[in-house]
């Protein structure tokens, strides 16, 4: 049971400095044996969560689906389509929706094959990637890059995965899963 004086929890993905409610210098307490952000004058205590975000590998035979970004966190490195889930959606929503946002494709969710989740503890925040698969012909449309800048294609997954400087290690992991699930 809870003490009546103990303080109410409020949910945030990134650790605030000031309260989102009154506006006080966010201070630290203990709280179940940890330091924990807290605001002294609402007596609110900060329980940061991680953030979700979703990625799908779209392959075709063996070639793989990668995009090539002109934004901060991606630039010059491959990636797999995918991105945050926004506070409304479940995970198939959020992917389908950032994958014809970013690539043109669009899909059923039903074709999606759930493979893995991956965990990325960035230095702000937490970010849980529930990763997915889906068969090329599964998809509808034309491959167009979000950004006039960018690029979108498919590309030969032995090529993806022996390169070492323009992609990520988590997605050359996820890559593998999803190969090794379609060989067998």
């Amino acid at each position: 049971m809870v003490a009546d004086d103990s303080p109410d929890i409020e949910s945030v993905a990134v650790e605030p400095d000031y309260c989102p409610k009154c506006g006080t210098a966010v201070e630290t307490n203990e709280f179940e044996g940890r330091e924990t952000p807290w605001c002294p004058a609402c007596d609110l205590l900060f329980s940061q969560n991680a953030v979700a975000a979703v990625q799908v590998v779209v392959h075709d035979g063996e070639r793989v689906l990668l995009l090539d970004e002109p934004i901060p966190q991606s630039e010059g490195i491959l990636t797999l389509p995918g991105g945050y889930a926004k506070y409304d959606e479940g995970p198939k929503e959020a992917l389908l929706r950032e994958l014809e946002e970013e690539t043109g494709l669009s899909a059923d969710p039903s074709d999606l094959e759930y493979l893995t989740t991956y965990h990325a503890d960035l230095s702000v925040v937490g970010i849980y990637f529930l990763t997915y698969t889906l068969e090329r012909s599964a998809t509808a449309g034309e491959l167009h890059p979000q950004f006039e800048e960018g690029t979108v294609a498919f590309r030969p997954v032995e090529e993806v995965l022996s390169m070492t400087d323009r992609r990520r290690d988590s997605d050359r992991e996820r890559i593998e899963m999803a190969v090794e699930r379609h060989v067998e």
